[in-house]
């Protein structure tokens, strides 16, 4: 396995312990908190990464398994709004969390380089599964992490 695709499953693994170091020892009226009409908790934030791991872990399978045109989607708004994310104990959403990293990081490490460059369709664009760990995965997290962050400091602000 190349030092990059190594470096890869490292920040994937990475991003279990960025959001429980987020998020982990927030008291619960912070966590079930919504900072204005339709705009998520961290719970409903951190419920939502689920999700998006869960997605991308069928997206990375269909993709190494089967010849694939189309990945998956998912209506994102609607999936955090009937789940009710905030009737879930954070506790739950990061073991999770960590189950589906730590099942995902088995299979990455078994992949080839040429497992990794194969590819689904997102509209018409190209994606590998090297860009559903990078891009959909790593950086979608630390985008959610900053909107944590934002959370917190509107909440201590009100």
């Amino acid at each position: 396995m190349t030092a990059v695709r190594e470096a890869s499953i490292a920040n994937y693994e990475l991003t279990a312990d960025k959001i429980r170091a987020s998020v982990e020892h927030l008291p619960k009226d912070l966590l079930l908190w919504q900072p204005g009409l339709g705009k998520w908790s961290i719970n409903e934030i951190v419920g939502h990464l689920v999700d998006s791991n869960i997605v991308n872990s069928y997206r990375i399978r269909k993709i190494v398994s089967e010849p694939v045109e189309a990945l998956a989607s998912f209506a994102h708004e609607e999936w955090v709004d009937r789940q009710r994310f905030n009737e879930t104990d954070l506790s739950e959403l990061l073991a999770v969390y960590d189950a589906i990293t730590r099942y995902n990081a088995i299979l990455l490490r078994k992949l080839s380089e040429e497992q990794w460059a194969l590819i689904g369709k997102k509209l018409d664009e190209p994606i590998p599964v090297s860009h559903i760990i990078d891009r959909f995965i790593c950086n979608h997290v630390d985008k959610h992490l900053g909107q944590i962050e934002r959370n917190k400091a509107a909440y201590e602000a009100r």
